[in-house]
């Protein structure tokens, strides 16, 4: 599983986790206590100062082709990744897609990315 974004600690567990500029939110993909479903396999959850909560923007990492990426999100054995090398010629010139303004995109296969490994900014 390729985690990108911020993650709770909510009762020992890791949750992912969004605001709406008011409160803050944990979801899952499983019923528990005190979830809510919003959409098919997807249940969310209030949760305050008051639950004791940690956390940290998680992102996963690594290199391809000899250059930085951060890992997206993946599907199968496909991952998308993300250059985060700054330079647009030299993911013009790995073959990657522009998706932004100096944002460069493309799918790998998994077994491209030998180094992966989760960082968490606080």
């Amino acid at each position: 599983m390729i985690r990108e974004g911020l993650y709770l600690i909510w009762h020992d567990e890791p949750y992912p986790a969004n605001t709406d500029g008011y409160r803050v939110f944990i979801y899952t993909d499983r019923p528990g206590d005190g979830f809510r479903e919003t959409a098919p396999g997807r249940y969310e959850r209030d949760v305050t100062d008051e639950d004791g909560l940690a956390g940290a923007y998680i992102s996963t990492v690594g290199t391809w082709r000899g250059v930085p990426i951060k890992a997206l999100y993946d599907e199968g054995d496909r991952v998308r990744i993300e250059y985060t090398g700054g330079q647009a010629p030299v993911a013009e010139a790995l073959g990657m897609d522009r998706v932004d303004k100096g944002v460069y995109q493309t799918w790998t296969p998994r077994t491209d990315l030998p180094d992966l490994h989760e960082i968490a900014l606080s």
